[in-house]
């Protein structure tokens, strides 16, 4: 029989999707409320499957956890392994519903045991002993996969049935959009920033579907020379554990639209808080639209992709004068660098246990050994979720919040997540060479492919604490943060299984 609570949930996401969902004009209205079927749907698929699933895996988890405990050396996590151990006796086996307090549990010990191996790994030299840490990792990595993966394809059956019983309707895919501005409020502002146009209008403000990190709204004008008739607005949110902020991309947006490359020229900065609220900045509109979403290609577009290779060229020759980069350290230790950032996140911020982000941090600093670095100015998220295209021409890179001096590797290993679904990877190293991109080892560019998500899991897990802990109310932070993590882990798991670091 069906849980009643998950019929309920369903039955109120087909009540959004169906009833409500049609009738809504405002795009950020139709994000919010499409994005709440997605959330419902997940919890519901965790009421009708983790039981099952629980059955067969937790037993094998278990098993997995206090094996590896046997192998580890007892002289390098002394007492630590007892209180392992003593942490695994004292997890009660659940039946039903219950059986989600004992996964989070099992995965709450394998990634505290990861995070240790890590650490170990870190600070003891190549040999047998490391080896043997490593080989534990992998372990525990593996398991937590299997995991997700029994979870993931348990709800992709029951959604598949759920489809067939509904006619196969799809459901629309979300992006997160920003609070509402009026154009009084906008109009309000501009007269007191533009004297010289004492009758400047705004016309219109409609909120830009899509920005994680950043507000971002299309702001229609009159009456003015200082402006363009359609400008972009991105604006900081106001968070207690902070992210980015505009004014970090003010400088790269300016340098790089003089140099020719699609990149919006910016046309206003505010750094400090105005009428409109926090810190904002304005931009040219370019033409255009996303070819997809953090997590694919939407559109094949292999036109824009090839203009990518060709841009990610021109931006790894680029001299970082004017751009306001600091070297921060031995540029051959840039990733070493980013991947410890992320680790030092996830661990602060993560409110979840996920060994199999704790595992890929782990196999990053390995990986990351193996290969000298270089250094070069690089975006640090050139996904298709910020790229504008048109025609299958890329007509703008956008968000530069990332932006920074960098190994090149970063951008090619964020460029090859999304390349390969409309190229051979080798045909864009070729685009991005004649170019005059320098070379870069093959492998930093796949350990760069799980960097991208790794920091995927570092910026969800900041916006999953402010939301928990009440430094935002924002509906978005909290949805994407609930749904976004379990498309991460898979992600990652299937990007480590085809490296060969887990089997």
């Amino acid at each position: 029989m069906r849980d009643v609570s998950a019929l309920l949930l369903r039955t109120i996401s087909d009540q959004l999707r169906e009833r409500i969902i049609p009738d809504l004009t405002a795009a950020d209205a139709i994000e919010r409320a499409t994005l709440s079927t997605q959330v419902l749907e997940l919890l519901a698929s965790d009421i009708d499957t983790l039981a099952d699933v629980a059955e067969v895996h937790t037993p094998e988890f278990r098993k997995t956890i206090k094996t590896v405990l046997g192998t580890l050396p007892r002289e390098v996590f002394t007492e630590l392994l007892e209180n392992w151990l003593s942490r695994l006796d004292a997890i009660a086996p659940e039946t039903g519903l219950a059986c989600q307090r004992e996964i989070r549990t099992l995965r709450d010990l394998s990634a505290h045991i990861l995070r240790a191996c890590a650490d170990r790994c870190d600070e003891l030299p190549e040999g047998d002993t490391h080896s043997t840490i490593s080989t534990v990792a992998a372990t525990l990595g593996a398991q937590d996969r299997r995991l997700l993966d029994a979870v993931a394809a348990a709800g992709s059956v029951r959604e598949e049935k759920q489809q067939d019983v509904n006619g196969g309707q799809d459901k629309d895919s979300a992006a997160p959009a920003g609070i509402e501005l009026s154009p009084e409020s906008v109009t309000g502002y501009l007269r007191q920033r533009y004297p010289d146009s004492p009758a400047v209008k705004a016309t219109g403000v409609v909120a830009i579907p899509g920005g994680r990190s950043k507000k971002t709204w299309i702001i229609s004008i009159e009456n003015t020379d200082a402006l363009p008739g359609e400008v972009v607005m991105r604006q900081d949110y106001q968070l207690h554990y902070e992210g980015t902020k505009v004014r970090n991309e003010y400088e790269p947006l300016a340098t790089f639209s003089g140099l020719g490359l699609p990149v919006p020229a910016p046309l206003l900065l505010e750094t400090e808080e105005t009428s409109l609220g926090q810190p904002f900045m304005l931009m040219e509109k370019r033409a255009g639209a996303p070819p997809g979403t953090y997590f694919g290609l939407r559109d094949k577009c292999p036109g824009a992709i090839a203009d990518l290779a060709n841009t990610l060229a021109c931006i790894h020759q680029t001299a970082p004068d004017g751009l306001g980069f600091t070297p921060d350290g031995d540029p051959e230790q840039s990733l070493m660098r980013l991947i410890g950032s992320y680790q030092e996140k996830w661990r602060k911020y993560s409110n979840k246990p996920s060994p199999i982000i704790d595992f890929a941090c782990c196999w990053a600093k390995q990986m990351c050994r193996q290969d000298p670095g270089t250094v070069a100015v690089v975006h640090g998220d050139v996904g298709p979720h910020n790229m504008l295209v048109a025609n299958d021409r890329l007509t703008a890179l956008l968000d530069w919040e990332f932006s920074h001096l960098g190994d090149p590797a970063e951008d090619l290993g964020i460029a090859r997540v999304y390349a390969e679904d409309v190229m051979a990877w080798e045909e864009f190293i070729h685009l991005y060479r004649e170019a005059g991109g320098p070379p870069v080892p093959a492998r930093r560019i796949e350990l760069a492919m799980v960097l991208h998500f790794l920091k995927g899991a570092s910026l969800v897990a900041v916006s999953s604490r402010n939301f928990e802990e009440g430094w935002t109310s924002e509906f978005i932070k909290g949805a994407t943060s609930f749904a976004g993590l379990r498309q991460i882990e898979l992600v990652i798991g299937s990007l480590l299984q085809r490296f060969n670091a887990i089997p």
